[in-house]
């Protein structure tokens, strides 16, 4: 374009040349001012990873508390459990968005990995009393459980399994107690008993959440009957205000519930014994 100026007389030979020059040179040092401002937004969000986290300056006052492993949806379940009862706790995740949310929350939540000996002495391991392990991954939960048993043999650890071998590996690893998803028998001291509420439709991470939980509370020492009134108050609140949003927005929210489509009252005889707990026994 700029040749075709110039050979139109629209611009001088120098003033031509000079164009060339400078859009020459501005290609030429296109790529390295990308890979510059490439360094420093790394230079930035390594600070920002640096505040979030663990200082032992920070958790040095802890004792007896519980470490959570993983800020999902299970560790934010437990991690609201503990608070509500004023359970000291610590969580860790690797994701940096999970642990803004914890922080957002005014929440003791860190970036670390769990499975790493440093990180966890930092966030007070050998004062803890027990660990909810919650990772996305087999293999992360085994690390984890791993690293505990290992060089902090004092805490105690309830974890999530993905299958039956995931859960024979895990204990392997030196875990106290393995949840599991599908109903299979691994031997543990830790049995609660209380009601379970007539739900039809339960979200999928909300029952592994609370087992984790009632495992949890136990090792703080909460008496059994506390935990049952604990956990129950929690399913029948937390399951309550899904419905609610449900009915209001019309979807599933994610959680497997579909739209509440109303239904014709029942009889007093009938409401009174459809409301009553049916007992069972919650095994961990």
């Amino acid at each position: 374009m700029m040749n075709s100026l110039w050979l139109q007389g629209i611009l001088s030979p120098q003033l031509s040349s000079l164009l060339f020059l400078v859009v020459g040179i501005s290609m030429a040092i296109t790529p390295w001012l990308a890979a510059g401002g490439q360094l420093i937004a790394s230079r930035f969000e390594q600070h920002d990873m640096r505040s979030l986290l663990p200082v032992e300056s920070e958790t040095d006052d802890l004792q007896d508390h519980i470490i959570i492993c993983g800020f999902g949806r299970v560790g934010q379940i437990i991690a609201q459990l503990l608070s509500e009862r004023l359970i000291p706790f610590v969580a860790l995740d690797v994701r940096s968005d999970r642990v803004a949310v914890g922080r957002a929350l005014d929440l003791p939540v860190y970036f670390g990995d769990a499975g790493s000996r440093e990180v966890l002495h930092k966030i007070g391991a050998e004062r803890a009393c027990a660990a909810a392990i919650t990772l996305d991954t087999p293999g992360a939960n085994y690390r984890t459980v791993w690293a505990l048993s290992k060089y902090f043999p004092n805490v105690k650890t309830f974890v999530r399994a993905h299958d039956v071998d995931h859960g024979l590996n895990l204990e392997k690893a030196g875990a106290t107690a393995v949840l599991t998803l599908i109903p299979i028998v691994i031997t543990s001291p830790f049995f609660f008993s209380f009601s379970f509420l007539p739900l039809k439709v339960v979200p999928e991470t909300l029952e592994p959440s609370l087992q984790l939980a009632a495992a949890v509370l136990a090792q703080a020492r909460l008496p059994m009957s506390e935990i049952a009134a604990t956990i129950n108050e929690f399913r029948t609140r937390h399951l309550s205000e899904l419905t609610e949003l449900c009915e209001t927005s019309g979807s599933s929210l994610g959680y497997g519930f579909s739209q509440m489509m109303s239904k014709p009252k029942l009889q007093a005889s009938d409401s009174s014994d459809e409301n009553q707990g049916i007992e069972g026994t919650l095994a961990i």
